[in-house]
């Protein structure tokens, strides 16, 4: 009677064995819980590994490749028709963009005799933006910048909006008289205009030097400045000439905005920027010339950020 059972498994082990064909049916992808993060910032690398089969699969090796040049290793089983979710904490020092790109892995059969081999694409892209530099002296300058702008909207009118009208004083420039309103009241009368109605400012990048840090300077600096103006609810725009790494070039202007989707549309490109330059120096300040309340970050200054208004 032993010799009997012993023998039934032994062909239920064969049987299993030449059905068994390791990895097929099985389904592998991973995922990121964020796309962009700060230097060191944790984030959540999601494993997902489905058996659509109905075979158990005894034995699956999981080689996940990190772009640090780490990999991450593991070994699991899946039971007919099951799913394996693993999530793993990272983080990464440096600011750029990171490809995640898939994973190795090896089935073993039943009997642990025969190991098959699969190469899964999984890619995935994140980006780490510059920490804010820690400059002190830039919170100041940015402060008298902008009370100077403050003082300057309360001195020189906005010709864009109108508020009313008053009788000519005969001091006006005549481009100042509304003939229709004159027309209308029978004497000579002229616009008069509101002050601007809030603070803006450019904010312009300039990455093209031959000195790495130097360029890492200014991109710190960039997102300091950012941080200042949306704390001070100073709506800004950005122009820059990043050469940026996977991705067409859309940071050349960002629109005037505020908040966190407007400043992380910000921080991507800082994150992306390579260090080379799309265009020189003079070309983007040919681009900003008529601007007016900008601030200028360059790595050809010394204090590394400029100020026009």
């Amino acid at each position: 009677m032993p010799t009997i059972f012993l023998l039934a498994l032994v062909a239920i082990a064969l049987i299993l064995q030449a059905k068994n064909k390791s990895l097929e049916g099985l389904k592998y992808k991973y995922e990121l819980s964020q796309n962009l993060v700060a230097p060191d910032e944790i984030f959540i690398l999601i494993t997902s590994l489905s058996n659509h089969s109905l075979r158990f699969i005894p034995f699956v090796k999981m080689e996940e490749a990190l772009p640090t040049g780490k990999t991450l290793n593991s070994t699991v089983y899946l039971m007919p028709r099951s799913k394996l979710v693993r999530k793993a904490p990272i983080s990464l020092p440096t600011r750029g963009r990171y490809l995640f790109t898939g994973a190795i892995l090896r089935g073993g059969d039943f009997l642990g005799l025969r190991e098959s081999y699969q190469e899964v694409e999984s890619p995935n892209e994140l980006i780490v933006y510059p920490k804010p530099s820690e400059e002190t002296q830039i919170n100041k300058l940015i402060s008298g910048f902008l009370g100077d702008i403050s003082v300057r909207r309360f001195i020189i009118e906005d010709p864009i909006l109108t508020v009313g009208f008053r009788e000519y004083s005969g001091r006006e420039p005549m481009k100042a008289i509304s003939w229709p309103q004159s027309a209308r009241s029978g004497q000579l009368m002229v616009k008069t205009y509101d002050y601007s109605s809030e603070l803006s400012a450019s904010v312009v990048l300039d990455v093209e030097h031959d000195r790495p840090e130097s360029i890492e300077n200014c991109l710190s600096i960039a997102h300091q400045v950012c941080l200042i103006l949306e704390k001070q609810k100073v709506k800004y725009d950005f122009y820059s000439n990043i050469l940026p790494e996977g991705a067409n070039n859309r940071w050349a202007y960002i629109s005037a905005g505020l908040g966190q989707g407007h400043l992380r549309a910000i921080l991507e490109g800082l994150g992306r920027a390579t260090h080379y330059a799309s265009e020189p120096s003079d070309k983007l300040l040919e681009r900003v010339k008529k601007k007016e309340s900008m601030i200028f970050i360059t790595p050809k200054s010394e204090k590394g950020i400029i100020f026009k208004i």
